[in-house]
């Protein structure tokens, strides 16, 4: 028997078995979450304020950037995505994916641009089941990148909680973990479990994202199967790779 977890799954070609395996367990969190009286969340483990996590806003200056233009687009979606890791790996804490606010928006007849306005993002978050809302931005001086966030109920618009950080350009998303434990604190979790991978592997699983907000999905597959064959245990990869399985299912 192969037990390479990056073997393809029968039934499922060209598809790796933790994703798969993965896939099929969201599929069934998927079932239980809409029916009357499923718990959320790990089993004990008490509910927290279901949250969505926007692509953080980037707010560079190019003249006092020591990094060239467009080689930080990467970490709008992958400050993103560091945060919602995080959260995942905390019981109770429930995440709305991004494709489910594509989806949303899409039946609201909402643009992207109106979600330059935050009353509106906080709007969508209602619709979709959201008590918390993250915002975050980020801006690159020198060689160094400032992270900027705030926890917003999304009931009242309250911020509940801000935070900053700084690290260096090609170590930031090594960090990253530091800071989304204080935003998993805020949410009223313990200290997850901290992961951080390379660079490298969150601009691939960058571009596999951008594929897929642009509605090619076939491609997004392609490149998160070509990602995990280069690092199966990547979960960010896993994770979008499985809603993406899920949401073309649907179709």
């Amino acid at each position: 028997m192969n037990t390479n977890a990056s073997a393809p799954l029968h039934g499922a070609p060209g598809l790796t078995r933790r994703a798969a395996l993965l896939w099929a367990a969201l599929s069934t969190a998927a079932v239980a979450a809409q029916t009357p009286g499923a718990p959320a969340g790990q089993a004990g483990a008490p509910r927290l304020p279901a949250v969505v996590v926007w692509d953080f806003e980037d707010r560079t200056v190019t003249a006092l950037s020591a990094v060239p233009r467009g080689q930080a687009d990467w970490l709008r979606r992958s400050l993103a995505e560091g945060l919602v890791s995080a959260l995942l790996r905390t019981p109770g804490q429930a995440v709305v994916d991004r494709l489910r606010l594509r989806e949303v928006l899409a039946e609201q007849n909402l643009g992207s641009a109106a979600l330059a306005d935050d009353d509106a993002r906080l709007r969508l978050g209602r619709i979709v089941g959201a008590e918390r809302m993250v915002f975050g931005s980020f801006f690159v001086v020198g060689d160094a990148v400032q992270v900027n966030l705030r926890l917003v109920d999304t009931a009242t618009g309250r911020v509940l909680f801000a935070d900053e950080a700084t690290a260096p350009f090609d170590a930031v998303m090594a960090e990253q973990p530091q800071w989304a434990a204080r935003v998993v604190r805020a949410l009223g979790g313990g200290a997850p479990a901290g992961a951080a991978y390379p660079a490298d592997l969150w601009q691939a699983h960058d571009a596999a994202a951008a594929l897929a907000d642009a509605g090619r999905f076939d491609d997004a597959v392609a490149a998160l199967q070509r990602l995990l064959q280069q690092r199966s245990d990547f979960e960010p990869a896993e994770r979008l790779l499985s809603a993406l399985l899920q949401t073309m299912a649907r179709r």
